[in-house]
């Protein structure tokens, strides 16, 4: 994979290889009356290396939840003490679990050929149309609105757009936080509550979100951009690398960071956003061999801060996405 930077700081990935996830659905920013809420648990958030534990859907037909579909899946290897503090399931719940080869192709015959609506759902759509090729079955290919991003456009003034806080911020209970049935019920929540907000005052979601970028001073950063595209998933984010990157130096990751508006730290602190690891890190410290940094930033995600780790394989989803 070769990354590239214009000069007007705009990314690009060039490759010999064929482009992952071909297929995959568009991100919408509609409000619709008939689609399927979805939510699963994993092990981490990276497809190649994590497994599906949980996976729930809800079905809603004219704003009204007409079935649902929830189910644990046994992984091929125990989870570790963090997964279990923070999903609250065991391993002696998924010892008697189906596999994902059992729970998998009726998942999707459950949600057929919905528009899918998830909070963060980007990550949840990139484990089920990799488990699917996995699986041998067709490519996860529907089209997904994930509440998380409305919510960031529509409610800016919120500290962080985690699925609890945002939540908190419109009054919606969230009992039984990180298992899948509860989290489909709170998205669905968030969906319903968004749709009652861009009604009530005629907001038009296609005009927010046309490209625009930020007006800025090129004094006022350290990046190779004078402006950064709104929808960056890194604008304003604080990353923190740790590990060696397989496809490029560290430095070059770091300018990509600030180029999208983000902002790159040395250490795992309170504040910290991103901590990203290289692939292989990220592979051994499954096995239990963490980094002082990956140990703090479990402890500050425990105590609720807003901290993801990801591996540099997610990192590359995210920067190729915009």
């Amino acid at each position: 994979m070769q990354i590239i930077i214009s000069s007007d700081g705009k990314i690009s990935i060039g490759s010999t290889q064929k482009c992952k996830r071909d297929f995959k659905g568009k991100s919408l920013t509609k409000i619709l009356s008939n689609y399927t809420v979805l939510d699963i648990e994993t092990t981490g958030l990276d497809p190649t290396f994590d497994e599906i534990i949980e996976v729930s859907a809800a079905r809603v037909r004219e704003n009204v939840v007409s079935d649902t579909f929830s189910s644990l899946i046994k992984p091929s290897e125990p989870i570790n003490d963090f997964i279990i503090e923070l999903t609250g399931i065991t391993n002696e719940m998924l010892n008697t679990a189906p596999s994902i080869s059992d729970i998998l192709p009726k998942f999707l015959q459950f949600i057929g050929d919905d528009v899918v609506v998830g909070h963060n759902i980007n990550f949840d759509i990139n484990f089920l149309y990799d488990k699917s090729i996995d699986l041998g079955l067709p490519p996860f290919s529907n089209d997904f609105v994930d509440t998380m991003r409305l919510a960031r456009k529509l409610f800016p003034e919120i500290e962080n757009h985690k699925l609890v806080t945002v939540a908190k911020h419109l009054h919606i209970p969230q009992p039984n936080a990180h298992r899948a049935a509860a989290d489909c019920d709170t998205t669905n929540s968030i969906y319903q509550t968004i749709a009652e907000h861009v009604f009530k005052y005629s907001i038009d979601l296609a005009s927010i979100f046309a490209k625009k970028h930020n007006s800025c001073k090129a004094s006022e950063i350290h990046a190779e951009t004078s402006c950064f595209d709104e929808d960056s998933p890194f604008l304003g984010k604080i990353c923190v690398f740790t590990g060696t990157l397989e496809r490029m130096v560290r430095r070059d990751a770091m300018q990509i960071v600030v180029n999208m508006g983000g902002i790159c730290g040395d250490n795992v602190t309170a504040k910290t956003n991103y901590l990203i690891l290289g692939n292989n890190d990220y592979k051994s410290n499954i096995k239990d061999g963490k980094s002082s940094k990956q140990k703090k930033a479990e402890s500050l995600i425990l105590k609720g801060k807003d901290i993801s780790i990801i591996s540099e394989n997610v990192f590359y989803d995210m920067i190729s996405s915009t």
